[in-house]
């Protein structure tokens, strides 16, 4: 209610009429009135981080992992930063999780595991080879060995039907999470029986795929339990990959390709030139940006007419395709701002 109240004041400053003020905040009035009954579901499932986005034409709002300082913008455009470290390339994954009785397909992110149903995937291998009694194959019974002797879970030797049933199964699950794969581009982890990894790594575009499996049987596994051991195995892969985009920034910065001054990168994260922003978690810097004339007027604080430059270079950025990194341990120029750049002009 504070913020909302915050809102309210700011929204006062720069002459928005008081029936107007209302409108614009009601959406967020009616959250905070729930009484304890009627909220008790969206309040209790809230993450570290609540953002509220209004204006007169939409309203959204987003719970995400990170915890946000509080913290209210007026302006003609939204300010997104804040929820850049929650969806930053480097923290999504997505989880595969196979075993001859069932798949799940999990969207991760540094907190957590959250299913989702795709069209086409396969129930489980039975449900593939029953679609297959026509052509004489048959479900074989097996058992998997370990170190141990025999137990329930898969055998290391895989027969020749078998291997063709898993093949097939593969296929399928392969054929319907590549829409996915391709479209956002996230590292993909598969989780089941260290023997099958070889046969699904044969069936998937493998530029996605993790070369490290989660061994075992997901079966056994929570999403919750599945997070906590996937988590370390793609952190590992997430840090690798940031301190490559650190170090080609460091060669980059030594040519035309980079660039640290706030000015020019707003300019060419305009014009689609901008691969990688990569921004301090602190970086603020507040004016306005002219694309008329390609011009960046600086101001000394935040107002309903000048917004965060830094925000409006990492919107540009992602719009046109590239990708926005938040770095919290990096010197990147005086505005806390770096790019690199596609091609230099």
């Amino acid at each position: 209610k504070n913020l909302v109240g915050d809102a309210d004041k700011q929204l006062q400053a720069v002459g928005v009429a008081g029936g107007d003020i209302k409108r614009l905040l009601e959406p967020a009035l009616r959250l905070c009135n729930l009484d304890a009954e009627s909220n008790g579901e969206f309040w209790r499932h809230q993450y570290g981080g609540l953002a509220l986005f209004l204006s007169t034409e939409r309203e959204e709002h987003f719970r995400v992992p990170e915890v946000f300082e509080e913290q209210v913008v007026v302006a003609h455009r939204f300010h997104v930063k804040p929820l850049l470290r929650a969806v930053q390339r480097d923290k999504q994954y997505c989880v595969l999780a196979v075993s001859q009785g069932g798949v799940r397909f999990l969207d991760g992110c540094r907190s957590g595991l959250s299913e989702r149903s795709l069209e086409d995937m396969p129930d489980n291998l039975q449900a593939v080879v029953r679609g297959d009694h026509h052509k004489g194959f048959i479900l074989h019974s097996f058992r998997f060995r370990s170190n141990a002797g025999d137990t329930a879970v898969p055998h290391g030797h895989v027969e020749s039907n078998e291997e063709h049933e898993f093949r097939r199964y593969f296929r399928e699950i392969a054929a319907a999470i590549s829409d996915t794969l391709k479209e956002d581009q996230r590292p993909l982890l598969f989780a089941g029986v260290a023997e099958l990894f070889p046969h699904f790594r044969e069936e998937v575009d493998d530029s996605h795929l993790i070369q490290q499996p989660l061994s075992g049987n997901p079966d056994d596994l929570s999403n919750e339990e599945l997070h906590r051991q996937a988590w370390p195995i793609v952190a590992s892969l997430f840090d690798e990959r940031r301190q490559q985009i650190l170090d080609r920034w460091q060669q980059a910065a030594q040519t035309d390709l980079g660039d640290d001054a706030l000015e020019d990168i707003i300019v060419a994260a305009n014009e689609g030139r901008v691969e990688t922003l990569l921004l301090a978690n602190d970086s603020r810097a507040w004016g306005v940006y002219q694309t008329e004339t390609q011009k960046v007027q600086r101001a000394e604080e935040a107002s309903a007419e000048n917004y965060d430059l830094c925000d409006c270079a990492a919107v540009e950025t992602l719009n046109t395709g590239g990708q926005v990194m938040i770095v919290d341990d990096q010197k990147l120029g005086d505005d806390g701002v770096a790019a690199i750049y596609r091609y230099a002009v």
